[in-house]
């Protein structure tokens, strides 16, 4: 779930709301015309194209031109973007913590099998299939509304490299064999509750316990990646990351304050020389929209295990 694009509407809609009052006091503009301008804020991403309900969310999907988006909506009728998708170009990460995700390559950079938790329209996915196409993908959604979405509106389905299971990625996690995956990619949201934190992070997903678990399932070298959206208790969450992983590497989003933090169980730590290095080695490897070698630029430089 993107909250971070939620913001963003949100300074959006404030800005325009500050147009409208100022359009409202001229007598040149009627009461139908600032109605007008309310609508295009309000559909901002769209028309909409679908709107239902799960036992755990409920959904729009609007579209604008070729770029379609997911959106949660919270019981006070905000719009929170999940997905945003180019259906020409579906393997293009609209989304900057999503680009950051795959920093897990700097220190991965030859994943076999990988984990996604928390599927949304499966951007992640198509990034994957695209870029690198041998690795098998198993990726997890608590919500079937969301599995049926992504493979009727974004085009996100299971193929011989790609199973898409529909499940708690906390029980899937339990029960997966020891030493599953190179890398588990944790990008699991639901609707805000007192089970989860002010984002939708499930509480469960936030413990010692848990984190010990993903170990657990990693094989030697592998990486686990967290998408952390900005609030109160993101600091903690981070202290609580370095006290269950050996190196945590945290990068700093351009716009708000969520951050991706990519943690590893190695003894050693890589300093940002060597991580650009590599970083170079990636982007003539893949030669893809991704550019590997300036993201060692957004590493806190706090970041170091503590």
């Amino acid at each position: 779930m993107k909250l971070l694009s939620a913001h963003c509407r949100e300074s959006l809609r404030r800005g325009l709301a500050a147009l409208l009052a100022m359009l409202a006091t001229a007598s040149s503009v009627s009461p139908s015309s600032a109605q007008s301008v309310r609508s295009a804020l309000e559909n901002a991403a769209g028309e909409l194209e679908y709107d239902g309900k799960s036992d755990y969310s409920h959904i729009r999907v609007r579209r604008r031109g070729p770029i379609r988006s997911m959106i949660f909506v919270r019981d006070n009728g905000q719009e929170v973007l999940e997905t945003q998708m180019d259906i020409r170009r579906p393997a293009d990460l609209k989304f900057e913590y999503l680009r950051f995700l795959f920093a897990s390559y700097l220190f991965q950079p030859e994943p076999k099998q990988v984990l996604i938790v928390g599927l949304g329209g499966g951007s992640m996915v198509h990034y994957l299939q695209q870029t690198d196409p041998g690795v098998k993908i198993d990726a997890v959604e608590i919500d079937p509304l969301v599995v049926k979405l992504a493979a009727d509106m974004f085009g996100t389905k299971p193929t011989e490299n790609v199973k898409i299971f529909t499940a708690d990625g906390l029980k899937f996690i339990a029960a997966a064999k020891e030493q599953a995956y190179d890398v588990i990619y944790m990008d699991a949201f639901l609707k805000p509750s007192a089970e989860t934190d002010g984002t939708g992070a499930p509480l469960a997903l936030r413990t010692q316990q848990f984190y010990k678990q993903l170990q657990t399932k990693l094989k030697p070298g592998g990486v686990v990646a967290f998408n952390l959206n900005p609030h109160e208790e993101l600091e903690a969450d981070i202290r609580e990351l370095n006290a269950a992983f050996s190196q945590v590497y945290i990068f700093q989003m351009s716009q708000f304050n969520g951050v991706v933090a990519v943690a590893t169980t190695d003894a050693a730590r890589l300093d940002a020389n060597e991580l650009t290095r590599r970083g170079k080695t990636l982007d003539r490897r893949f030669k893809s929209s991704l550019d590997f070698q300036e993201m060692p630029r957004r590493l806190r430089r706090e970041s170091s295990h503590q």
